[in-house]
């Protein structure tokens, strides 16, 4: 009786799968009984095992692939053959490392498996897989500043660590917050949320001055921006380049330049122009004593202080022209601050303004002491002329294992920001009366030094400080 109902369901099997239809099947198909003998494969299985269908067929399939016992694959039947739940799965095979993903259902009381040959698609999986790691590498080791933001509610997604440093946050803290959050430009005005539509491939690119919110220094940065698909959903990766030192740089060329024109024109013209210069100043004082000539007392008086002016110009773009100091001895700023006081604090006390001296012990180094009062006065006049009546200015003098610092302070109303890349400039001067050559001369003076000017100014007034270096 069992053989006859065995030869039935066989037939009905048979019937079922049909060797036409069987074999129509695109995916290597094999049909296990419970002893896990195959008692139907297609002619693809037998392409995809490399084996002929007579030893296929001949022992149970675990004789056949013995290394497979113990696997996923192993136990994906035992289970299938348990509670008849379809599966799926992949493996690697253990011989000719080919990747398989096998699909496993019951019909009756037979296992059908499906083989399909996943190699191809593994190897091109595993190669995305380590592209985006390589991808991943280049974005967060950048020395760039890279972001991806979301188009639509313009928050940041993922921002690397050279962006989050220079704008004085971690990652974390930027992301999910927008750039008005993190960021503002000197001119009030938001990078574009959205992409203009008259620029190609939907990717521009622009020169933009920032202020962090965590730090009050402004810089600058070319940001381009490409629109991209993460996850179907629209952002912008947008990259940025610090060119903050490169501006800066530019300017101290310029201001190099016009320096060097103006040294070459002052060495060739400054002396014939002195000279008759001279002259002139000699007659209108020999003359300006003669008699009938006392109702012109006052435009003579004029004359000659213009002449005098002109004198001191020229004696500054003498000291623009020089290349060196002329009489370089060891002396410490504080004395040469004690000996230009009396000075100071005579024209403080003339407009009504108080000076403060901050003095700490400094080591001596080499100096000039002349060109150094020379600049000392510069400074300190133009603070003076900065402050309002009764305000302050502060002289103050430091230092360290390596360099003398002085620092002088007013409480002014602090240079204008679109005025400040300007400072040094020869000519550049927001007085009525002034050359614009007093600072450029102090500047030429320190770099004959090798010190260092630089300058911090708000609305609560600038502090000008000069770094020397201590020669040993």
């Amino acid at each position: 009786m069992k053989i006859d109902n065995y030869h039935s369901e066989k037939c009905k099997l048979d019937e079922l799968l049909s060797s036409h239809f069987f074999n129509c099947i695109p995916e290597a198909c094999v049909m296990l009984d419970p002893w896990f003998y195959i008692v139907k494969m297609n002619s693809q299985a037998e392409e995809f095992f490399l084996l002929p269908q007579e030893y296929l067929m001949s022992k149970p399939f675990w004789e056949i692939a013995p290394q497979y016992i113990n696997t996923n694959i192993f136990h994906a039947m035992y289970k299938i053959k348990n509670d008849r739940q379809n599966t799926s799965l992949e493996f690697c095979g253990s011989i000719t490392n080919r990747w398989f993903e096998a699909n496993l259902c019951m019909i009756d009381k037979y296992i059908v498996v499906f083989f399909k040959n996943i190699t191809h698609h593994k190897h091109t999986q595993n190669e995305l897989l380590r592209a985006q790691e390589r991808l991943s590498a280049v974005f967060h080791n950048s020395h760039a500043l890279m972001a991806i933001v979301n188009q639509d509610n313009n928050q940041f997604v993922s921002v690397n660590d050279s962006f989050a440093d220079f704008f004085g946050y971690s990652a974390n803290e930027i992301i999910g917050k927008t750039k008005e959050d993190i960021f503002e430009t000197l001119n009030n005005q938001f990078f574009p949320p959205q992409i203009p539509e008259d620029y190609d491939n939907n990717s521009f690119s622009k020169l933009i001055s920032v202020k962090s919110k965590s730090s009050d220094s402004s810089k600058h940065i070319i940001i381009t921006s490409e629109l991209i698909n993460i996850n179907e959903k629209p952002c912008r990766l947008e990259i940025g380049i610090d060119i903050t030192d490169n501006l800066r740089c530019q300017k101290e060329l310029r201001r190099l330049e016009h320096l060097n024109l103006l040294g070459q024109m002052s060495a060739s013209i400054a002396h014939e122009i002195r000279n008759p210069l001279q002259t002139v100043k000699g007659f209108l004082q020999l003359l300006q004593f003669k008699e009938g000539i006392s109702p012109y007392q006052t435009h003579f008086n004029l004359m000659i202080d213009e002449l005098n002016r002109a004198n001191q110009i020229i004696t500054e773009l003498l000291c623009l022209s020089r290349t060196k100091p002329t009489n370089l001895k060891m002396h410490t700023i504080n004395d040469i601050i004690n000996s230009v006081l009396p000075l100071i604090e005579a024209q403080a006390l003339a407009e009504d303004k108080i000076i403060m001296v901050e003095q700490m012990p400094v080591s001596p180094t080499l100096l000039d002491e002349d060109e150094i009062k020379q600049v000392l006065l510069n400074i300190v006049k133009n603070a003076l002329e900065a402050t309002k009546s009764k305000g302050c200015v502060k002289i103050i003098s430091e230092s360290n294992q390596t360099s003398v610092k002085l620092i002088i302070c007013d409480n002014g109303q602090g240079i204008p920001p679109e005025l400040q890349d300007n400072i040094g400039m020869p000519f550049f001067t927001t007085k009525q009366n002034g050359t614009g050559l007093g600072l450029p001369m102090s500047l030429s003076i320190l770099e004959r030094h090798n010190a260092k000017l630089d300058f911090i100014s708000d609305k609560n007034g600038t502090s000008f400080i000069i770094i020397f270096p201590i020669v040993a």
